[in-house]
């Protein structure tokens, strides 16, 4: 029975390996990503950013086709300019919540339109919400290379992304703060990208911050809180990818939500240990 429930799925299946190997290999990149992220407060702006890879994935789509290529391409250069519009924008005037909101709408208006214009509304719900069931070897070559190389990038910089998540004044007194604020961000929309084609637009955020989320609940160390990260991501894909299959559900929407369980969980077990702690 337990064999048939957890092994047979993967044992029997080339897309459901290919899917867990695609989840494992974000679930390492998201966890540092998005464990910073929300350190940082900017969950807000990894919104933003993932819609902005809309627009530019979609007119990957016109000019490629639906290809993981392309797409990825497209995606990587308008998130690149919105974030650097960001950048600009930021230095001159105060964060305008709003502005951010009215943009996201825009841009997922947008991308929907020019696909739905040269495409199909089946193409236009694949860029929305991805496939991580139908994740070929090219586009899993594609998401372990940006994984790695995002991984690779924060060991390297780990040191100041860590001191500038908890204490970025500390950080610009003791070196110009601006170089790795705009690093930090990169790595954000390559993970974006990367998580883009295997959740969409509309998800891609999701097995980024809400692993993060529910590990930061737990209040530990940088490096710990990354490490509790990538394991809940890990348990996430594994979790959600096995309720897909053994109730014909989207397999994407069911790993969103296993992750959005787990930080329900840590949120109340934090909470009551906080109070039986208060109690004491």
């Amino acid at each position: 029975m337990m064999h048939a429930l957890l092994i047979a799925p993967f044992e029997t299946l080339g897309f459901m390996r290919t899917a867990l190997v695609a989840c494992a290999a974000l679930a390492l990149a998201n966890g540092a990503i998005g464990t910073l992220l929300v350190l940082r407060r900017m969950t807000l702006d990894g919104d933003v950013l993932g819609h902005a890879v809309m627009p530019g994935a979609a007119i990957g789509f016109l000019y490629g086709g639906p290809s993981a290529g392309w797409l990825s391409l497209g995606g990587l250069a308008s998130g690149l300019a919105v974030a650097a519009l960001a950048g600009l924008a930021a230095g001159r005037r105060a964060r305008d919540d709003a502005g951010l909101v009215a943009f996201y709408l825009v841009a997922l208006s947008l991308g929907v339109v020019l696909i739905t214009w040269r495409g199909s509304n089946a193409d236009a719900m694949r860029v929305l919400f991805g496939t991580v069931l139908a994740i070929d070897h090219r586009a899993l070559i594609q998401i372990a290379a940006i994984s790695s190389v995002i991984v690779l990038a924060v060991a390297a910089l780990y040191r100041p992304f860590a001191v500038g998540a908890i204490d970025p004044t500390f950080l610009r007194a003791m070196r110009p703060l601006l170089p790795y604020q705009a690093m930090f961000v990169v790595l954000v929309v390559l993970a974006l990208v990367a998580s883009f084609q295997a959740f969409g637009t509309l998800l891609a955020l999701g097995p980024m911050l809400l692993p993060a989320a529910a590990a930061c609940r737990w209040r530990l160390g940088v490096a710990a809180s990354i490490a509790l990260a990538v394991l809940f991501g890990l348990a996430a894909s594994l979790a959600g990818l096995l309720i897909s299959y053994h109730a014909n559900l989207p397999s994407g929407p069911a790993i969103v939500l296993t992750a959005g369980s787990l930080f329900v969980v840590s949120h109340a077990l934090q909470g009551a240990m906080q109070f039986v702690w208060g109690r004491a």
